[in-house]
């Protein structure tokens, strides 16, 4: 009778388990159908299309700007200020007199000299009388005329001494400050002001590395500030050092600018963009498109499924330089990036592989 006992409490706990295992059963498939009922996960991304374009990989480097005309104006002799001919930072016409130094004692000097030639004349030309009459000998005259010929020669000298005390402006340009005035002395050598040239040409120094010292006078550069509001203004390579230097092992070239856009002032900072090989067709994208992660670089492609769905494919591309917010890539280097392919942009950090994708426009 005990065989019966065990087989009732055998079929009783198949009959436990089984009623469990079905409660179970119809739980999971709830589950699943609860979860069937959810749409597949997607995200909504902006995108771009791929297009070409011509670029020349160029290097950008810094440049300062100088003046076609820029010099110091001296004195150089001292002397008390009796005129100042301009206005502190203003303009100036070539000849225009700057400055003016007293010269009373060089005119009385000089009023001396005249009177001493007058007479140094009528002795030459007694002399040259006296010896037609053979009143006189012919050394005479030759000390008369040397005598006039050393005072004509002390009239140049103090002639160039007043002209030396009127300072004139050697060409059209913009004045700096000074605080001269009037009554003031002046030692020799005293900075007057610095005259720079008012023209729209200026000069733009700029240090290029030893890898591309094969640079050739008239090349094309580009001349860029952002601070200033200038963009790409066009130049060209006018001089070239002749040597690099033993320092920096850079070498200093100087391009030509005349720009419509803006007067650049001497001392300004720009970027130099310099073409360093022949342009190339490439893919132009905003930054936001491409990824980066341990294998490398890369965007996410979009293509459309069985059901006409927007599927986000990664797809690996090399970067050859970006532009501010644009990167620039090597279609050739790019396997599997075509023409007009789909590719997403602002919101590509949420993707992944064979990921359900909407485009902003499908959103609207």
């Amino acid at each position: 009778m005990h065989w019966r006992r065990w087989l009732i409490t055998l079929v009783f706990c198949f009959v436990v388990v089984g009623s469990l295992g079905f409660v179970k059963f119809n739980q999971v498939m709830a589950a699943i159908a609860f979860g069937e009922s959810f749409p597949e996960p997607s995200e909504t991304v902006q995108i771009q299309r791929v297009e070409t374009s011509s670029w020349q990989p160029h290097l950008t480097l810094t440049g300062s700007v100088l003046a076609t005309r820029s010099i110091e104006i001296r004195n150089e002799l001292e002397g008390i200020v009796t005129f100042i001919g301009f206005a502190s930072g203003g303009s100036v016409k070539k000849g225009d007199v700057l400055i003016r130094m007293q010269v009373d004692d060089e005119l009385a000097q000089l009023d001396a000299i005249e009177a001493e030639i007058s007479i140094a004349q009528l002795d030459v030309n007694r002399f040259e009388k006296l010896v037609e009459q053979r009143a006189s000998s012919r050394d005479q005259v030759d000390r008369a005329k040397a005598q006039l010929a050393v005072s004509k020669a002390r009239k140049r000298s103090l002639e160039a001494v007043i002209a030396k005390k009127t300072i004139v402006a050697p060409f059209d340009g913009q004045a700096g400050l000074h605080q001269l005035e009037e009554g003031a002395f002046l030692s020799a050598n005293t900075l007057i002001t610095k005259l720079v040239s008012n023209s729209n040409t200026v000069w733009v120094d700029f240090n290029i590395p030893q890898a591309y010292s094969n640079l050739a006078v008239g090349t094309p550069v580009s001349v860029t500030s952002d601070i200033l509001g200038l963009y790409d203004a066009k130049a060209s390579v006018a001089a070239i050092d002749q040597e690099i230097s033993t320092r920096s092992r850079n070498m200093k070239a100087r391009a030509e600018l005349t720009s419509d856009q803006m007067k650049l002032k001497p001392g300004s900072i720009v970027s130099v963009s310099l073409p360093v090989s022949a342009s190339k067709e490439v893919v132009r994208l905003t930054s936001k498109a491409i990824r980066y992660d341990a294998f490398g670089t890369y965007v996410f492609k979009l293509n459309k499924d069985d059901k006409d769905n927007w599927r986000a494919s990664r797809q690996v591309v090399n970067v050859l330089a970006k532009e501010g917010e644009i990167s620039i890539l090597d279609l050739a280097m790019s396997n599997g990036l075509e023409i007009n392919d789909v590719v997403a942009t602002q919101g590509s950090f949420k993707l992944r592989d064979g990921l359900l994708v909407y485009t902003d426009e499908q959103s609207k």
